[in-house]
């Protein structure tokens, strides 16, 4: 609960600075330019996962035992393997990405017309790398305050100087924004990588390659799900525009930077507290299954709330944060909502996989479901557009939280407590009551409807947090203070 509540503060200070920059960005470029820019990242994204090799989260396993066990001597080991691993792979991302430039711009666009633009963006690969790897350090050492911080004030230097070149150059200024952006936030990160003592001992490079073998071997095995993942948004994202057009994948954009958002505060703690926190308890039968299953309803209660929130303030929240051009990714905004919250469950209960070792398996599983969910929403997209990839994420998530249950039971004996289940089952309830409020009832009684449902669902999920942890005695001692 510290870790969401800090990475929550985080969020808020993000979503502050997301109302800036989207604001600008929708007035400066419209959805044709967050179109593009959506189209340079996923092509970047891509090439990130082929060539990082998936050392960003194998080395948060491995650092995290060792510092879990406090052996400094182990821990150093690591990080100086890892270290040398990440340079090597920063470099490949560059090659990789000026050599697959024409078949990126190829494929994305129709045409080879940006095949110089991304070979500017290899330099993102640098200093995404470094930044990466800086992270990977505070998460495995549990720095989450400086991790918190370094976020922060990443999101503002990002800020800072995008708007300018945007406001200079227009559309034009998409691909030189990217770079100067991952600049600036590796500049940042220097900084609070400072505030973590790991000694860097000697290791020859013969050491370096047998030490970090099963690092990679891992990494690969983790990245190759990623990759399914990453890949089938570019292929969506490519399918779009040739399809349909950037207007509508600026559309797409928009409606999944605002979800992003606004639920990234849970999905980013459970990457950066849960993962490292249940890495170092998984051999301990005992110890592994309580934190699963505490996760679970924090993350559940968690994500019903803020998606409530979301769902009856989507309207508002759009010409806020955008402008009334992106209105028509309204629908699919309060759509996707429910999908959102059993991803909520799958990623959970996947992160079981990766601490086990399991690697094959989860390659599977993601295998299985990035590439069910690409069909889904190709298919759905012709049919009913934008609106159609809303119905995609509720139909997936709701055969991949089959799927996880049926893994989590078979292969570890393991299921969650009656109590989480029972969590999951209301929080369903209660979005899809809000979604037929908002697609069949008229305005004035919609309104009225919305603020009485969020209400009763705020109100019933506090008393369950309540339950577990007292929050309103936390509260009351806050505000005493």
């Amino acid at each position: 609960m510290k870790a969401t509540s800090l990475f929550g503060g985080v969020q808020v200070f993000n979503i502050a600075v997301s109302l800036i920059r989207g604001k600008a960005v929708a007035l400066l470029i419209g959805s044709e330019g967050m179109g593009l820019n959506g189209l340079f990242l996923s092509g970047i994204n891509l090439i990130k996962q082929l060539t990082s090799l998936g050392l960003e989260s194998s080395a948060v396993r491995d650092m995290s035992v060792a510092f879990g066990e406090n052996d400094p001597k182990e821990l150093a080991t690591t990080y100086t393997v890892f270290r040398r691993w990440i340079w090597f792979t920063a470099f490949l991302g560059v090659i990789a990405s000026i050599l697959f430039a024409p078949l990126l711009s190829s494929f994305a666009f129709g045409t080879r017309e940006y095949t110089s633009a991304f070979m500017w963006l290899s330099i993102v690969f640098i200093f995404g790398a470094l930044t990466g790897g800086i992270y990977t350090i505070l998460r495995a050492t549990r720095k989450v305050k400086y991790l918190a911080q370094a976020n922060i004030y990443g999101a503002v230097s990002g800020l800072l100087v995008t708007l300018p070149i945007l406001y200079v150059w227009g559309v034009d200024g998409v691909m030189p924004s990217i770079v100067v952006a991952s600049l600036a936030t590796y500049l940042i990160s220097l900084y609070f990588r400072k505030k973590v003592n790991i000694e860097v001992i000697n290791v020859t490079l013969r050491e370096t390659f047998q030490l970090g073998k099963p690092m990679v071997v891992m990494g690969v095995n983790m990245s190759l799900g990623s990759l399914m993942g990453v890949g089938s948004t570019f292929a969506l994202n490519a399918f779009i525009t040739n399809q349909g057009s950037l207007s509508d994948l600026g559309l797409y954009s928009a409606g999944m930077s605002i979800m992003g958002g606004y639920v990234g505060m849970v999905f980013t703690a459970i990457g950066t507290d849960y993962f490292p926190r249940l890495s170092g308890a998984i051999n301990d039968e005992k110890n592994w299954k309580p934190i699963v299953n505490q996760q679970s309803e924090l993350v559940l209660m968690i994500l019903n709330i803020v998606l409530v929130i979301l769902v009856a303030s989507a309207p508002i929240l759009i010409r806020i944060l955008l402008s009334a051009e992106f209105l028509e990714t309204q629908n699919f905004i309060i759509l996707s909502s429910i999908g959102v919250l059993l991803k909520g469950y799958v990623w959970v209960t996947g992160f079981v996989m990766l601490s086990k070792g399991d690697n094959k398996l989860f390659f599977l599983t993601e295998l299985f479901a990035n590439s069910f969910l690409l069909v889904l929403n190709i298919f759905l997209y012709k049919v009913y557009g934008i609106d159609g990839l809303g119905i995609a994420m509720i139909v997936g998530y709701v055969c991949f939280s089959i799927l996880m249950y049926f893994i989590m039971l078979k292969k570890y004996n393991f299921r969650l407590d009656t109590s989480t289940y029972f969590l999951l089952l209301t929080g369903i309830v209660s979005l899809v009551l809000m979604i037929l409020v908002h697609f069949y009832l008229s305005e004035s009684i919609q309104i009225f409807s919305l603020i009485f449902l969020s209400l009763v669902v705020i109100t019933f999920q506090l008393y369950q947090l309540d339950k577990r942890i007292q929050i309103f005695d936390i509260l009351s001692k806050f505000f005493k203070k």
